[in-house]
Order: structure tokens, then sequence, then C-alpha cells
């Protein structure tokens, strides 16, 4: 920051903190949200004092947001004495400010909050705990997932994620089986948020209830098929072949192609190589990649010819990635021309497949070295990643300089796509 910045920041600062004792309220609330805003840290011990004394409850409640914005750890027991504040919005601010503060402290305060009497407040404090990297508290927020009111059953769901909660399964899995019993359009914000959750927590004792979900809860089949690969049961297979076949679904087709390569389940190799002619070019990519992850070499010569000659830009560097995945080092000379492709992304693909198959040979050092002189800097990094065999090296405290990442905005689509940036 430049000294001309600087100095109008502590001009801000001074205007904003002399409008914090202004008589009018809603200078006063419109100061704190202003110095929240800008992180203002020697602003705290005058918006403490004011989250302590000041007659206006909106006040308070700007007071207790702009604290949680800014940070600092000696608001935390003023927080916590602002739960017993006698107005609602200053302790549902005071709650949300501590769980954006992740503050372990105020455990007990948050806890003693899922008593209040006011719905928004107790939502808050659910909330709240799931931001505070406690597991042992997950038994706290376990019985909300009962109450009847969806909204609190889906901020507990989200809570328990957080948590890690993985002892708390069995009742996410009742609640999902009660809504599979009866399925609707109305309590789908919260199915939604129960599939992502038993999916990260890779709750197998649920896998059953998701497979119904799977094959008849409209809204939330495609997200299910993807979180039934992230548990990684192979009980599920069968069940996400047969999503393959409905035609009707593309986003449901997607994530089955993904999760089977997820689930390494061979047996589904017929019904996915068709893909590679499928005329939406997200299928044939998906399909691509998986057939990878399968390793499925009865499927080199079609990638091959996917990688020249598809119309897709997107799709043919999915291939060229693929046959890296597949692994068999004969696929390199077929590999080579495409160093002087005109696609981009292919060439960035090229070197971690080339790698990948063996970057030790001096045909495929040739190539990774004109691609390290390539105009477009995220094919440059590739290549200088794959000399330095980084993507084959296994512990992570092995990777240094010679490594380098590339920022996000010449990250290349392929590395989002495969989830490596």
């Amino acid at each position: 920051m430049n000294s001309n910045n600087t100095s109008e920041r502590s001009a801000d600062i001074v205007w904003h903190l002399e409008n914090l004792e202004s008589p009018n309220p809603r200078l006063r609330s419109q100061a704190a949200e202003d110095l929240g805003r800008l992180g203002t840290y020697e602003a705290v011990p005058a918006l403490v004092e004011r989250l302590q004394e000041d007659v206006n409850t909106y006040v308070r409640s700007a007071v207790a947001e702009a604290l949680g914005r800014i940070g600092d750890t000696q608001a935390i027991f003023p927080l916590m004495d602002a739960l017993r504040d006698s107005c609602s919005f200053v302790r549902r601010a005071a709650a949300i400010a501590l769980g954006q503060m992740q503050a372990k402290e105020a455990q007990g305060a948050l806890i003693r909050a899922l008593d209040d009497q006011n719905f928004y407040v107790r939502r808050a404090a659910i909330n709240a705990i799931g931001k505070l990297d406690l597991p042992d508290l997950a038994p706290m927020l376990t019985p909300f997932l009962k109450t009847p009111d969806p909204r609190i059953r889906r901020t507990t769901i989200i809570a328990l994620r957080r948590l890690e909660a993985r002892e708390s399964v069995p009742q996410m899995a009742e609640v999902l089986e009660s809504y599979v019993l009866d399925p609707t359009q109305r309590d789908l914000p919260v199915v939604k948020t129960l599939v992502v959750a038993l999916g990260e927590l890779k709750a197998r004792d649920a896998v059953p209830s998701l497979i119904q979900v799977m094959k008849g809860y409209v809204g939330v089949r495609s997200l299910t098929a993807k979180a039934l690969g992230k548990i990684g049961d192979p009980q599920a297979a069968p069940a996400l072949v047969e999503a393959l076949k409905d035609e009707k679904s593309k986003a449901l087709q997607l994530a089955a192609l993904r999760s089977l390569g997820q689930l390494q389940y061979q047996q589904a190799l017929p019904e996915i190589r068709p893909f590679l002619d499928e005329p939406d070019p997200r299928l044939r990519r998906a399909a691509a990649i998986t057939l990878g992850y399968l390793k499925d070499k009865a499927s080199m010569p079609k990638l091959l010819k996917v990688a020249r000659d598809d119309e897709s830009p997107l799709v043919r560097p999915a291939a060229v990635e693929a046959l890296g995945l597949i692994g068999d080092a004969q696929v390199i000379d077929k590999l080579l021309p495409f160093v002087d492709d005109s696609n981009a992304y292919l060439r960035a693909a090229l070197a971690h497949a080339l790698s990948s198959l063996d970057g030790d040979t001096p045909e495929v050092q040739a190539a990774l070295t004109k691609l390290l002189d390539d105009d477009v800097r995220h094919v440059a990094i590739a290549a200088e990643r794959a000399l330095a065999s980084c993507d084959r090296l296994h512990d992570a405290s092995e990777a240094s300089d010679a490594c380098p990442e590339p920022d996000r905005q010449h990250v290349s689509w392929l590395r989002r796509f495969l989830g490596r940036a």
C-alpha cells in the first residue's frame, strides 16, 4: 500500500471513529459497519465500548458484526457477554461473530445459546459451533436433527459436516430415510445438504438410502451420484451403472461416470466406452477421464483418435490426460507429435501425460524442453513441473521451488478440471 492510500485509509478510520460517537444512531451503525469492512484493528476498543454501552440495538448489532469481521481476539469475551443481551438481534449477531472468529473460548457460551428463546439466535449458535473445529461438540448438535423446522435441520447438518462428526452419521442416515419414504420438493434444500454431508463424511451406512435418493428424488440425483463416488463403497456401483442409462439427465450421467472412476469399477467399462461418441462434449470428456482412471488399455486407440480429431477443444486434452493415466508407455510415440498442436490445453495435458508415462527418455525430455519455451504460461509451467517430476512426488515435503504453481489467473482449465489446483 503506497503512502497516499495509507493516509486516505487513516483519514477514513478517523472519520468513522468520530461517527461512532455521533448522536445519530444511523451514523454510529454505519461507522461500525465501515470499520468492520476495513478490518480496523485499532478500532476494536471503541467498538467494544459501543457494544457494551450503546442504547440502540441496531448499533450494537452492527458493532457485533464488525467485530466478527475484524477478528481481533480481544473482542471474544465482550461478544460472549453480548450473547446475554436483551435484544435477540444483538445476540444473533454476537453468535455469528464468534463463529466467524472460530472462538473456541466461547464454546460454553454458545452451547448455552442453543437454549435461547429466539429461533434465529439458536440457529446462529448451531452454525457458530460448527465453525469451532471442536468435534467433541457434535453430540450437542445431533438432537437438533429431529427439529421439525427444516432451517434448523439444514443448519445442523452443515455444522456436523464441518465438525466431521462421523458419530452422527447414523442419525443423519435416519433423517435421509425419512425423506426417502416421503419425498417432496419442499424438503429439497435439506436433502441436498444432507447428501453432500454424507458424501463428505464417507457415510457407508447411508449408501442404501443414497441409492434410493439417486433413483427417484428429482432435483438431487446427480448430487447423490457424486456423493456415492466420494464414499467409495462398491455396493453403489451397479446403481451408478444404471444411472448411466438415464438419457434425460446429462448431469446424472456425468456424476455417475466420475463416481464409477472413483470406485474403480472395471465391470462398467463396456457401458462407459460408448460415451466417447456422445454428442455432448461434457460426457465425452468425463468418459475419457474415467477410462483413464480405470486404466482401460482397450480404449487407447479410441482415445488417441479423440485426442486427434474431436471437435471440442476441451475433450481433446482430456483424452491425452486419460492416456497418461492409463500408463502404457507404448503410446508415447503417438503422443509426441502433439507437442506442436495448436490447442494450449492439450499441450499442458501432454506435458503431464508424458511425464507420467516415462519422463526420463531422451525423446520425452526433448518434448518437455520444447514445451518449456511455450508462449502460453500454464503450458510452460506444466512442462517445468514435468521436467522436475513434480507430479510423481508422493511426499509433498519433497516438493521445492523447482515445482512451480500457477497463480489463479493462469491456472489452466485442465488443472481445474482434474482438481489439482
